[in-house]
């Protein structure tokens, strides 16, 4: 068998009796004090008492009370991020994603940034960029969900644009279709609440503030960070030598979507086609009232 696995593993001998060795010593301690006690030891009511003194001491307590001290803890951290609230299970991702990357831009970012490397930024970008700080700030201060959900697609969709600004049709065509399924899931879970139900008080909403700005911050600094280090540019060259030559398309990323990784486009095209089926199901599901309970 060790042959079989490639391993040089020499001349192997099985034997009965290795001679006398520490292990033999050990195994005829172990047997000669197993049979002293047992001759000797005699079961009474006072060795009995004598032993429950020991008992706490026990291998059997010793894991019982391991078992219940880890089935307690394991009881409190999944009712602390496992409670059913969607708030606490982003928050927690969103905590542990600004201590680990803060922990690396700490120990590893130089913090340099090259304005001048920066693009003039054109009307079209600045248009769009105060449309989507217009819709945030609507939606952090207005009192209507339904509004707060219309704002939040109304950001989708410059983000859209953006996407289109800087040529890349692909991530913009995901993001229409994927902020346009959410709102309108968003609408109909809204639809099925209570009219007036306060889900936070200003602690909350302070406490989500503060988390929000200090994971974009951090966030931030990333995509800096990244901007600063030396980019190669092989991958690009590549696609851009091979797209008229190889795939007989003038348009590289045109040509990459639909011939270099076409399998990749197909199965996004899939996905969002499954959501979209399953959007059309809910907004013409007609439940009966008998199971509508």
């Amino acid at each position: 068998m060790v042959s079989s696995m490639g391993l040089n593993s020499g001349e192997i001998h099985l034997k009965l009796f290795h001679g006398f060795n520490i292990i033999l010593l050990l195994s005829v301690i172990t047997i000669a004090l197993g049979t002293v006690l047992y001759f000797t030891l005699q079961p009474s009511n006072k060795l009995k008492i004598w032993i429950q003194k020991f008992e706490k001491f026990s291998p059997q307590t010793i894991i019982t009370n391991s078992w219940s001290f880890f089935y307690r803890f394991s009881n409190d951290w999944t009712n602390l991020f496992q409670n059913g609230y969607l708030r606490n299970y982003v928050s927690t991702i969103m905590v542990f994603t600004i201590v680990l990357i803060g922990y690396a831009l700490f120990r590893t970012a130089t913090y340099s940034v090259d304005f001048n490397s920066f693009s003039p930024i054109t009307v079209y970008e600045a248009s769009t960029s105060l449309v989507m700080l217009i819709a945030i700030g609507y939606t952090v201060f207005t009192r209507s969900r339904l509004a707060a959900v219309a704002a939040m697609g109304i950001i989708g969709y410059a983000i859209c644009i953006l996407f289109v600004i800087y040529s890349a049709p692909d991530l913009a065509m995901t993001q229409f279709s994927i902020d346009t399924l959410t709102v309108i899931l968003f609408v109909l879970v809204l639809y099925k609440l209570p009219k007036y139900l306060k889900l936070s008080d200003y602690r909350m909403r302070i406490r989500d503030g503060v988390l929000s700005l200090t994971f974009g911050t951090i966030i931030t600094l990333l995509i800096l960070e990244v901007l600063a280090e030396p980019i190669s540019s092989e991958v690009s060259d590549y696609y851009a030598q091979n797209a008229y030559l190889t795939a007989h398309g003038k348009n590289v990323v045109n040509v990459i979507l639909v011939d270099f990784r076409g399998a990749d486009t197909m199965i996004e095209i899939s996905v969002l086609a499954i959501a979209a089926i399953g959007v059309f199901a809910l907004l013409k599901l007609r439940l009966k009232k008998s199971d509508q309970r």
